[in-house]
């Protein structure tokens, strides 16, 4: 089994009792292997310009570096895919500044976006879209 690499503290994480919705994480009545390979992707740069750096599959744990833009700092993602103790695929994130310096909100933005971005790739109905289980980050 592979650990990930160090990283820097992760600021941001998505929690099921945010008051942003938007900051909750995703629990999904889809396969695992669908939300894999769709966070894959996204995580690998389709729509979201990042660069993959690290994943296992067999641990759900992705990683990629959000590159610099105006007013946004580089920055490390994680994204934890799992299935919960009713076979639900769950996904929850965390996020932070590259660098460790001042972030200017920029974590938050790219994990919503993230989510967001996830959500119109499965394109779940509205059945297989479940409220979310606590954070396993």
């Amino acid at each position: 089994m592979t650990t990930p690499p160090p990283g820097p503290g992760y600021r941001v994480r998505t929690d099921p009792r945010a008051a942003d919705a938007r900051m909750r994480g995703r629990r999904y009545a889809i396969p695992f292997e669908h939300v894999w390979t769709a966070a894959m992707q996204l995580a690998s740069g389709h729509d979201t310009g990042w660069g993959l750096t690290w994943q296992d599959d067999r641990e759900g744990v992705i990683e990629a570096r959000a590159p610099k833009q105006f007013l946004r700092p580089e920055g490390l993602v994680r994204i934890h895919i799992f299935l919960d103790a009713d076979a639900q695929t769950c996904v929850a994130m965390a996020a932070g500044p590259s660098s460790g310096g001042r972030d200017l909100g920029a974590s938050g933005r790219r994990i919503r976006g993230f989510l967001k971005s996830l959500d119109r790739m499965l394109s779940p109905r509205p059945e297989q879209l479940l409220s979310p289980e606590p954070s396993r980050l």
